[in-house]
């Protein structure tokens, strides 16, 4: 499928998201507090990832205006003060609700122990920031998988952070799905785009989402087209070898399915 094509002087600019996202933040608060709302009342505690220091000041300010016991270790001066936060978190009889970190502050730290429940506050800058913190609640023996919120607020910049995220990703896998798959370049990017949003935890596929005008990024087409794709990526994973035989009537079937 080739672009979208569009009028540049009748496409909205760009200028639009970003003032949409005056109330970004805030926005960002009220989804991290209702989500540790929750987990509270299910008895949970949860760790959030925010891209800065201050960030991770106000939202940890805000959660202790809220009524939860939170702490915040990006702002954490001392080492000794930082792994005590750290292991007092990690201690299921510790009373807390929430700790919020950087993912810089976040570095040589595991988080696991009690919590189980993760929130990602705003995409990191690259993708290998994003796995190391999904990662951090793993560990051996685990008897319940971690789970992890992304917030992502539509019709903000956050359209735009997700596909530079996404893009940078896709780049770097892209030599090795060629390797693994054996298929045309085209259909190996579509493989590419399909692992970055698994493991971002996406069920559509932003490949759509490169070849529009950001525009049109969040549209029903285009989430519907996310859906295809990712359904052709299943497809050709399930079928090793079947990239030369891949043909328009391929595409059809699996349409129809």
């Amino acid at each position: 499928m080739a672009p979208k094509p569009h009028n540049p002087k009748a496409a909205p600019n760009i200028k639009v998201l970003a003032e949409n996202s005056e109330y970004l933040l805030v926005q960002r608060m009220n989804w991290a507090i209702d989500k540790v709302k929750m987990f509270k009342k299910q008895e949970k505690r949860a760790l959030i990832y925010v891209r800065d220091s201050n960030t991770a000041s106000m939202l940890d300010q805000k959660l202790r205006e809220s009524g939860f016991v939170s702490k915040d270790i990006s702002n954490i001066v001392s080492s000794p003060g930082r792994n005590r936060a750290v292991l007092d978190f990690n201690n299921e009889n510790y009373a807390t609700d929430v700790l919020v970190t950087t993912y810089a502050a976040s570095k040589g730290f595991e988080f696991y122990g009690a919590c189980r429940r993760g929130l990602i506050f705003e995409y990191p800058g690259i993708m290998d920031e994003y796995i190391a913190a999904i990662k951090c609640l793993d560990h051996n023996g685990q008897e319940e998988p971690a789970e992890w919120f992304n917030c992502y607020i539509h019709g903000t910049m956050d359209v735009m952070h997700d596909l530079i995220l996404t893009r940078s990703a896709v780049a770097r896998i892209m030599p090795d799905v060629e390797k693994q798959t054996k298929v045309p370049y085209d259909l190996g990017l579509i493989c590419a785009y399909h692992a970055v949003a698994i493991a971002l935890g996406q069920s559509s596929s932003r490949y759509p989402r490169a070849r529009v005008h950001w525009s049109n990024m969040e549209s029903d087409e285009i989430k519907r087209e996310g859906l295809f794709y990712a359904a052709v990526a299943k497809f050709l994973e399930e079928n090793q070898g079947s990239g030369s035989k891949f043909t328009a009537d391929t595409m059809a079937k699996i349409a129809k399915s």
